[in-house]
């Protein structure tokens, strides 16, 4: 088995976490700052960050987008060159006061109960009568976060056998599903499902088949095959 890069996609930039260390964790002297340092290295998503979506495609060749607008790059079987991008005039919408407010207000709701998000370390003991009896939990409350400027045109990505595009759309809120657009990989657009027609398959096959896990009332998981149109295979 080898690695090798076929495709050098667009990364947004990122700061440093500003991860203040707490007054009664075990560690002092050179380890605190060690660990200090260890920890401003980590870089953390702005909230909104356009995701990078990638499928391939039957000829081997990739297609992506790693920006917030509605472009999906395509590239050669045999090199990570885009030969076509396929656009729709679709713009991002910008983030606006109001959207971080109701984001920092869910995140709030998240940490009052109990789901927020935060960085835990452990300290053990390996001496002594009673090995690891000091183990104890430190909980790192994460930085505020930072917020990307616009709200990407697309949430998921996926490619058919036949060499179909299916890209999901953002919905009416910022972080809510919205339409399916299909597309061929030479551009040719083919259609739209609305919002909650269909999912993304969460497998394509030969011939049209195409697998959704589902759940029931119970949260089991099962595995639904279904055939496709012939026109979005």
């Amino acid at each position: 088995m080898q690695a090798d890069t076929v495709v050098e996609a667009w990364l947004p930039p990122r700061e440093q976490a500003d991860i203040k260390l707490p007054g009664n964790i075990g560690v002092s002297g050179d380890g605190r700052a060690q660990l200090a340092n260890a920890l401003s290295a980590l870089t953390q998503p702005s909230v909104f960050e356009p995701p990078l979506l990638a499928g391939v495609l039957p000829d081997g060749g990739i297609v992506y987008s790693d920006s917030s607008t509605y472009a999906l790059k395509v590239t050669r079987p045999d090199a990570g060159e885009v030969t076509r991008i396929i656009r729709r005039p679709i713009q991002p919408e910008p983030v606006t006061p109001r959207i971080e407010e109701e984001h920092r207000e869910r995140q709030e709701a998240a940490r009052r109960g109990g789901s927020g998000v935060f960085m835990q370390l452990r300290s053990v003991t390996t001496g002594g009568a009673n090995p690891g009896e000091s183990n104890q939990a430190i909980s790192l409350d994460m930085p505020e976060p930072t917020y990307y400027p616009e709200l990407s045109v697309l949430r998921d990505l996926s490619t058919t056998w036949d060499g179909n595009i299916w890209v999901r759309r953002r919905g009416d809120e910022p972080e809510s599903d919205g339409p399916i657009d299909v597309v061929t990989s030479g551009g040719r657009y083919m259609g739209t499902f609305p919002k909650d027609a269909t999912e993304i398959p969460d497998a394509f096959g030969p011939n049209g088949v195409a697998a959704f896990i589902e759940f029931d009332e119970f949260e089991v998981a099962r595995v639904v095959v279904r055939r496709l149109p012939a026109a979005v295979r």
